[in-house]
């Protein structure tokens, strides 16, 4: 008899779809590779913009006493979330074996990002324009994938940065996207760091897959050590950290002319961040709003 699987999804705004995912993730890790998060983008306007974007966060359990036992753990999980964030309750409907596979691909499509940087899911094939910028992804984890608004802006940012030539330091560098980007882009060497092993694993496959490992190095850890300043240094994580950064020496890290490109700054922690870059004698160049996110490309003199 065919296995049946069920099919657990949840229909959320993109900045709760990170928290749902990392739920799913957490209580199904899949290590048979049928299980984990997989996020749906949707909200696209006829040419690939974002335009209202939603995101299904979706993971599948079999159907059986052990992956009903599952789906009920993440029921609850998905209850606790909802008294911090809003998140409705999951639907659920049952799949068989040969519809399984195929089932979470069907709604993905490429996602363009600023002018020229589209994210292309790895399986499927994509016409680019003359100007496109293709980056290659398996869409999972939705930090990381240009899902969340903050790493749309760190990129559209990257996209007007100079970075023709130029040595690149991406800090946490999560799934690789904002490395493979300047890699792209242009950039000679990209130096990408992550305290996560597993984001380092992830990030040296996305680099293969994009075929830019010659130019990415991928490394354990936050900041370098024994590297000269960089063209320019990118950090897509939250203002705290951006500012223990800051303290723990960030700004050394780029040259003098060069620029840093901050993201993950939620706009009432604006003014902090801003404080803490102007007290090392930086100017903000560019600022990038998405909702209540905020990016910054500074220039240190």
């Amino acid at each position: 008899m065919d296995m049946r699987w069920l099919e657990i999804s949840v229909t959320v705004d993109p900045e709760v779809a990170e928290a749902v995912s990392e739920v799913f993730n957490r209580i199904n890790p899949g290590p048979d590779g049928r299980g984990g998060a997989v996020v749906e983008v949707s909200g696209f306007d006829p040419v690939g913009n974002v335009d209202h974007l939603q995101a299904t966060v979706r993971t599948y359990v079999p159907d059986t006493p052990q992956g009903r036992e599952r789906l009920r753990r993440l029921e609850e999980a998905l209850d606790h979330l909802n008294m911090i964030r809003p998140v409705p309750e999951p639907e659920v409907r049952s799949l068989a074996e040969e519809d399984w596979a195929e089932a979470w691909k069907r709604h993905y499509r490429p996602l363009r990002v600023g002018r020229r940087l589209v994210i292309v899911p790895a399986w499927q094939q994509y016409d680019p324009l003359p100007e496109d910028v293709v980056i290659r992804l398996e869409p999972g984890m939705a930090f990381g994938t240009g899902l969340h608004p903050s790493t749309r802006l760190a990129l559209r940012l990257l996209e007007t940065s100079p970075l023709h030539n130029a040595r690149v330091l991406d800090v946490g560098t999560g799934s690789g996207i904002l490395a493979i980007a300047a890699a792209r882009l242009g950039a000679r060497q990209v130096v990408s760091t992550d305290i996560d092993p597993h984001a380092v694993e992830a990030a040296r496959e996305n680099a293969r897959r994009n075929r830019v490992a010659s130019i990415i190095q991928v490394v354990a850890g936050s900041l370098p050590e024994g590297e000269p300043p960089f063209d320019v240094v990118v950090v897509n994580i939250l203002h705290h950290v951006i500012l223990n950064l800051l303290d723990m020496g960030l700004w050394q890290h780029v040259r003098e002319g060069g620029e840093l490109i901050l993201s993950g700054i939620v706009l009432p922690h604006e003014t902090d961040v801003l404080l803490a870059v102007a007290s090392r004698g930086g100017e903000v160049i560019e600022r990038a709003q998405e909702d209540d996110w905020v990016g910054l490309r500074v220039r240190k003199p």
